[in-house]
């Protein structure tokens, strides 16, 4: 599963590029509401603290954007009040916790036969998959309906068995990454329209230019919530040009090398057929620039860390 601890200061992280999503999610509600936030009876309480949750730590983490308030808090950079005490409020807990963040957001809720299912979320800006789809689906359904790749073989015992030891205390980050080739980051139409019966890479275009393929990796956060027990992923995408993180020393090398690793399950899983040939050329002909240029590649994990 990729999981590390995770500082408690590291759990949200804003960047310059707050007000574009904030945009993106405050349309994308307006747009299609219940299709994106949902939050079921038993996932209430959960979504509720979670609310409660973002507006003690907001202004604590980020006090130049944030200001706490008696009733929830106010957003100094969009000038939105938030009254999360009022009842009943203005519209679903998770919609409103999404207005305050970059993340996506889904909660688990424990039933009585065990399982976890996901009960509550707002993923807005997700690109390849739809809480409609997902929305009351237990954890491991999620996964197989999703054509996870080794789900059933290799990770589905792990992460049930994580999930009922996760601590409130021991919270945990993981990472991912998907090439993308458009650049809408909250739907990406080259696999289907968003209201399709269905999508699949089957649909995108195969071997558009470079200047189309867009590196998309997530950072997830997992932690449980300490009074209702749900547990909560944060979701935080970075979206930006394959031309763009190219230009970071060793990214083009590490990159295609870790494209050429992946196995048959998983390049089908992330569609790299549609892409492969035109971003690995890519790749290997920016690696060997970087390396004309005098790039150490034994170097690299003297001058690199990453945590993926």
């Amino acid at each position: 599963m990729g999981l590390r601890s995770m500082k408690w200061d590291e759990w949200i992280e804003l960047d310059n590029h707050y007000l574009r999503y904030h945009a993106d999610k405050a349309h994308r509600i307006q747009e299609r509401g219940d299709k994106c936030c949902a939050t079921a009876p038993e996932a209430w309480d959960a979504a509720i603290e979670l609310l409660e949750e973002l507006t003690s730590y907001l202004p604590e983490r980020y006090p130049t954007m944030f200001q706490k308030t008696p009733t929830g808090l106010t957003n100094l950079v969009t000038s939105e009040t938030f009254d999360i005490k009022q009842r009943p409020l203005p519209e679903d807990p998770m919609a409103m916790c999404a207005r305050l963040v970059q993340d996506d957001l889904a909660i688990m809720i424990e039933k009585p036969d065990g399982e976890y299912y996901l009960l509550a979320g707002a993923i807005l800006l997700a690109g390849f998959w739809r809480l409609s789809d997902k929305y009351g689906m237990r954890l491991s359904e999620i996964h197989t309906s999703g054509d996870v790749p080794g789900y059933k073989q290799k990770l589905e015992k792990g992460m049930m068995n994580f999930f009922r030891r996760l601590k409130p205390e021991d919270p945990v980050l993981r990472n991912n990454y998907f090439i993308q080739v458009d650049d809408s980051l909250p739907w990406s139409h080259s696999i289907g329209s968003e209201d399709a019966p269905s999508v699949s890479w089957n649909t995108a275009q195969k071997d558009k230019a470079i200047e189309n393929h867009f590196f998309r990796s997530e950072r997830q956060s997992l932690r449980r919530l300490p009074r209702s027990g749900g547990v909560v992923f944060t979701i935080r995408t970075y979206f930006e040009p394959i031309t763009t993180v190219v230009q970071e020393p060793y990214v083009p090398g590490r990159l295609a090398s870790a494209i050429r690793s992946w196995g048959d399950d998983v390049s089908r899983y992330k569609g790299k057929e549609k892409y492969g040939d035109v971003l690995l050329e890519y790749l290997d002909r920016k690696h060997e620039e970087q390396v004309a240029a005098g790039l150490e590649v034994e170097k690299e994990d003297e001058v690199r860390s990453y945590p993926f």
